[in-house]
């Protein structure tokens, strides 16, 4: 009976070795806090390892994921992802909620509405590139579809990222920017206000996303299921996405 149930052992232990690995997750910049919240959680949670991999864009991170750098989680918006030209593929989406277009401005100034920013008392206006950042895409999209691009073109500046935006608005040196829950909710108390803008432009869907073959390994499947939970979905609330 004794040499049955150490067999059996050993197959289990040889099954979970051939089909775990390490998780590895990546996330573009301006949803990396989040993303480090929810790895410690799970980390905290069900004892395994995670290797977290950021900094830059998600049109970065495929590329690195291309050269091998073994990354098998992805946490993005759809939209972007659809956006970027790679060679990766994917065979699983697991949908994490959806997050709005913010207008954020410094102190000093008070906004009731976008149509404010046609105003004299705002000089300047920046968003995130809309190659790198969804919310550069989204942003320029609402510019245009609500008609103020074309009526301030001298105030309108783009810059590298959500981050960036957030810091010029911070130290004054832009009158309004946009941006992303994440940044306005961590750093509300420095800045003037923000509003949040719901239509004008394409959803924003978060997803995390498994590159394919990967989908296979059981700390995948673990961390996806995580992500389901109510612990995660409070996470993923807290920084603007439900």
């Amino acid at each position: 009976m004794k040499k049955v149930t150490l067999s059996m052992f050993f197959l289990i232990i040889m099954v979970s070795v051939a089909f775990a690995g390490e998780l590895s997750v990546t996330t573009g910049a301006g949803y990396t806090k989040m993303v480090e919240e929810l790895c410690t959680a799970y980390k905290e949670l069900s004892g395994r390892k995670v290797q977290e991999m950021y900094g830059g864009n998600i049109g970065q991170q495929l590329a690195q994921i291309e050269a091998g750098s073994g990354v098998n989680v992805i946490i993005v918006d759809k939209g972007t992802l659809e956006s970027v030209k790679t060679n990766v593929k994917f065979d699983t989406f697991v949908p994490l909620g959806k997050t709005v277009l913010v207008l954020a401005w410094r102190k000093g100034l008070s906004l009731s509405s976008p149509y404010d920013l046609l105003y004299d008392d705002v000089k300047s206006v920046c968003y995130p590139d809309p190659k790198a950042a969804i919310y550069g895409r989204a942003a320029f999209a609402f510019l245009d579809s609500s008609g103020i691009k074309n009526k301030i073109p001298n105030k309108l500046s783009q810059v590298t990222t959500v981050p960036q935006v957030f810091s010029y608005l911070v130290s004054g040196e832009m009158d309004a920017g946009f941006v992303n829950r994440v940044v306005v909710r961590a750093g509300k108390d420095k800045i003037g206000g923000f509003l949040e803008i719901e239509n004008g432009y394409p959803p924003l869907n978060m997803v995390a996303v498994v590159v394919k073959g990967q989908q296979v390994k059981l700390e995948v499947k673990s961390y996806l299921d995580f992500l389901k939970t109510d612990k995660g979905k409070e996470i993923l609330k807290k920084h603007g996405v439900w």
